[in-house]
């Protein structure tokens, strides 16, 4: 039985203008490249999409909309099936927020694939406007237009550096210790060019500068791979042998995290995990975000059930809520926190410096209070505006070690997850992924934070509600991991790097020096008047 006797001609008939157009062919190549990522990591996936796409970015277009919305049906495809787990997290509450997935399936990633729109345009443009002939000069403009639109997506309006194309090289972490000299954004632009080399193999006519560029992007995969197996060597490695920590997984269902009647048969349940398998001799307890389920500077009878799970002679380091007065009437800032707790009390602590856009604030709240704010929230500010945010990245110092906290979201910022004046000895990222249930997105979030322990050089510590709890070393390796949706518990032996990293030193300056070899690539090539004239002329007819 054939294709056509099954579904009838007719229908097929029908099918084809759709399945034959550009948008749909480029909402499929989109769809593709979000197996790029983790739990998949088809490392393929990236060549094949970015390929069709530039082929499709190929074709002549009269009217400038066309080539922005090919860009949307690109980007629509990749960011509806790379961040389809954020509608997850509204079936927690399902009565109340359950009405909201339609807008989370449609608007996030609309609003995400307008950065593709823009891509596309600015490319073709500068095509046109410079006339580039050759593929190789093409290939760099792709690259570093791809560049500037994850860079503007990174950065506007708060920013969403979720799955920058970066990532793709965490398929196997010898091709990803780059990273620790151009960080993910010059990681994203070998990524592009190295996904693009089949554009010029499938070129049935390709010049001499084509074929000496394919060159050097083979040598620089092979050079990656050679690179990172050197540079990946547990000798730079300092074992603090003194310094042991524990880290609790207490697997709390999301539902009942903040239930009234069971938040604080949760609070003890973490203090039980921490006293359990002789916990004598931890220098510090880590406990996973919010773990606390109070208002921790507010709640003072809390600290004689805390006392008895700190360690004799060390800390427990939790995610908790901080309240504080506001100046305006009626009004308090209540901020996501992570605190530092001894045998006396508060110690220190840090206040999460950048939120989640409407799941802990809400933009313009005054205007937009109808819409959702996590529970969490919900009752405790004032006015409906949500969290309040912290000043900005910190190294917190203990007696043993000094760490920098991140909490949650925070940890997918490059730049901004360090104290660079003041260098930690590890991070620390205090998690709750169970929103998302079992989806992509806790996976892709690991990698996220495994990746600032490859650009920086610092270890990481990562304890999350249910999961993904691990000690990750400088290299990105899992040293120590606990099985997601577990309760559990895991003891390890800090480590620290004796070697700081390029991009700690230099931040994004190696990159910027990569931008601008690349120019010089492309402009030794450069067309001349008559050839920009010509291919205008061709355009336009």
């Amino acid at each position: 039985m054939t294709l056509k006797s099954m579904l009838g001609s007719n229908f097929l008939k029908k099918l084809k203008p759709i399945t034959s157009h550009n948008y749909f062919l480029a909402f499929l190549a989109g769809s593709f490249m979000a197996l790029s990522f983790a739990p998949f990591y088809i490392f393929i996936a990236p060549a094949i999409s970015l390929s069709v796409f530039y082929f499709l970015l190929e074709k002549n277009y009269t009217k400038k909309r066309e080539i922005f919305y090919l860009g949307f049906a690109f980007g629509y495809g990749h960011f509806l099936f790379t961040i389809y787990w954020i509608s997850i997290s509204l079936l927690v509450d399902a009565a109340s927020f359950a009405w909201l997935i339609p807008f989370a399936l449609t608007l996030i990633p609309g609003a995400l694939a307008a950065y593709f729109g823009l891509f596309a345009l600015g490319y073709k443009l500068l095509l046109k406007r410079f006339a580039f002939k050759e593929t190789y000069q093409k290939i760099i403009i792709f690259a570093l237009c791809f560049f500037v639109m994850e860079f503007l997506r990174s950065n506007l309006f708060s920013g969403f550096p979720w799955a920058l194309l970066g990532y793709v090289w965490m398929f196997n972490l010898k091709f990803a210790q780059i990273g620790s000299i151009f960080g993910i954004y010059g990681l994203s632009i070998f990524a592009v060019l190295c996904s693009l080399i089949p554009v010029i193999f499938y070129k049935k006519t390709s010049s001499f500068s084509d074929k000496i560029f394919t060159i050097i992007l083979s040598l620089f995969l092979i050079g990656n791979f050679l690179f990172g197996n050197f540079y990946i060597d547990d000798k730079k490695l300092i074992k603090q042998d003194d310094i042991k920590i524990r880290l609790v997984q207490a697997n709390v269902a999301q539902e009942l995290k903040w239930n009234g009647e069971e938040r604080f048969r949760n609070f003890i349940k973490h203090i039980a995990m921490t006293n359990s398998q002789n916990p004598a001799g931890l220098k510090a307890v880590i406990w996973s975000e919010s773990s606390i389920p109070y208002v921790l500077n507010e709640s003072p009878q809390l600290m004689q059930y805390i006392e008895a799970g700190v360690p004799e002679n060390g800390v427990i380091i939790s995610g908790a809520l901080r309240m504080k007065e506001n100046n305006k009437p009626n009004e308090i800032d209540v901020y996501n926190s992570v605190f530092v707790l001894n045998k006396t009390g508060i110690n220190n602590y840090y206040d999460k410096h950048h939120l989640v856009p409407f799941g802990e604030y809400v933009p313009l709240h005054q205007l937009l209070s109808f819409l959702f704010l996590g529970k969490i929230v919900d009752g405790i500010t004032g006015g409906g505006k949500g969290f309040s945010s912290g000043e900005k990245a910190q190294t917190l110092a203990l007696e043993d070690f000094s760490f920098s906290p991140l909490v949650c979201y925070e940890a997918i910022f490059s730049n901004e997850v360090i104290d660079k004046n003041n260098l930690p000895d590890v991070f620390i990222n205090l998690t709750n992924d169970a929103w998302f249930g079992n989806s992509s997105g806790p996976f892709q979030h690991f990698d996220m934070a495994r990746m600032r322990a490859i650009e920086y050089g610092i270890p990481l510590i990562r304890v999350a509600n249910n999961g993904i709890t691990a000690f990750i070393d400088p290299f990105g390796k899992i040293i120590k991991s606990l099985p997601r949706n577990q309760m559990a518990i895991a003891d390890i032996t800090l480590i620290k790097n004796s070697e700081s990293t390029i991009y700690t030193s230099f931040g994004s300056l190696p990159t910027a020096l990569l931008i601008l070899i690349l120019l010089v690539i492309i402009l030794i090539k450069m067309p001349t008047k008559n050839q920009k004239q010509n291919a205008k002329t061709n355009h336009t007819n």
